[in-house]
């Protein structure tokens, strides 16, 4: 048993070098020198008997056994700090600052807050939406959510979402058009179009004959009003005969309450997605953080798309 169990200060060194894919942030948080890292780390490696990273002048590329191996270290020193925090106890309350957009929070993480408390009762969350951008530095945040391409200078992002979108209308719709056949039936009347989201009528209408009369080159369907946030599309469509194009994680909740109904035809992929964002600068990745990571990416399992 003991003969599989990697050297523990390597693992420490391996994790924290491939989280700042260099050897000399990793000693700057660890309190050693880039030399003793890397020594750390060409013992974890002999003993796992495969390289876990290409070296470079300059900065390190995590190799395909890196790649493999991050995440189970990961959750091992997690495991260890929540067991450690849970068995001896925590002397301090730890607050973190979690930084979404306003849409994010309130139609999908935001219900499922309460869980991470439980689990981790010495958390506190500060949860802030993009109507504060302006008032906030990347300083001010432990963890970001943002849905975009997953390149942000200043930023290294993971992906946590792929991220799908359908078509959605309400009661006040139904009562006025009648209930589709199918999506392209939705083409000729009137939306609400979400400010970022412009290229997804495309990708529902392309090759509709009946929007432009050219197949693989439609028409945008009418936009009765233009909004910049999905929980305003949503409310609109709810009580109004209006009918949107929204993201499928936002639109879960009002789809299962009833408050809105999801057109037929499958989901869409988006062009963006949503990734976790952490700054490059940071000295070090809190326990606390990485188990909001970790239950963040859980949540998905409990929660299957419509």
């Amino acid at each position: 048993m003991t003969d599989s169990i990697p050297p523990l200060l390597g693992v420490h060194a391996f994790e924290a070098s491939a989280r700042h894919l260099s050897f000399a942030a990793a000693a700057g948080e660890l309190h050693l020198s880039p030399s003793a890292i890397s020594q750390r780390v060409r013992t974890l490696e002999r003993h796992l008997g495969v390289r876990l990273f290409v070296r470079r002048p300059r900065s390190l590329r995590l190799t395909d056994a890196g790649e493999a191996y991050l995440p189970a270290v990961r959750d091992t020193l997690e495991d260890l700090a929540a067991a450690t925090s849970g068995i001896f106890g925590k002397t301090e309350r730890t607050t973190l600052v979690v930084r979404v957009q306003a849409s994010y929070a309130v139609t999908w993480l935001a219900p499922r807050l309460p869980s991470f408390c439980r689990e981790h009762p010495h958390v506190d969350i500060r949860l802030l939406t993009a109507i504060w951008a302006d008032t906030l530095t990347p300083a001010d945040t432990d963890v970001e959510i943002r849905q975009g391409n997953g390149s942000w200078p200043g930023f290294r992002a993971s992906e946590l979402h792929e991220d799908l979108a359908v078509a959605v209308y309400g009661a006040g719709h139904l009562d006025r058009h009648g209930e589709p056949a199918d999506v392209a039936e939705l083409a000729d009347r009137p939306r609400v179009q979400v400010l970022g989201f412009d290229d997804l009528w495309r990708t529902f209408f392309a090759g509709r004959d009946r929007l432009s009369g050219a197949p693989g080159a439609p028409g945008a369907p009418p936009a009765a009003v233009v909004v910049d946030t999905t929980i305003t599309a949503l409310e609109i469509v709810a009580s109004s005969d209006l009918w949107a194009i929204v993201p499928e994680r936002f639109a879960r909740a009002a789809v299962r309450s009833g408050r809105v109904l999801r057109a037929p035809g499958p989901a869409v992929a988006m062009r963006q997605h949503h990734y976790l964002l952490r700054r490059e600068t940071a000295d070090r990745v809190s326990a606390e953080s990485l188990a909001f990571e970790r239950w963040l990416r859980a949540q998905d399992a409990d929660d299957p798309p419509l």
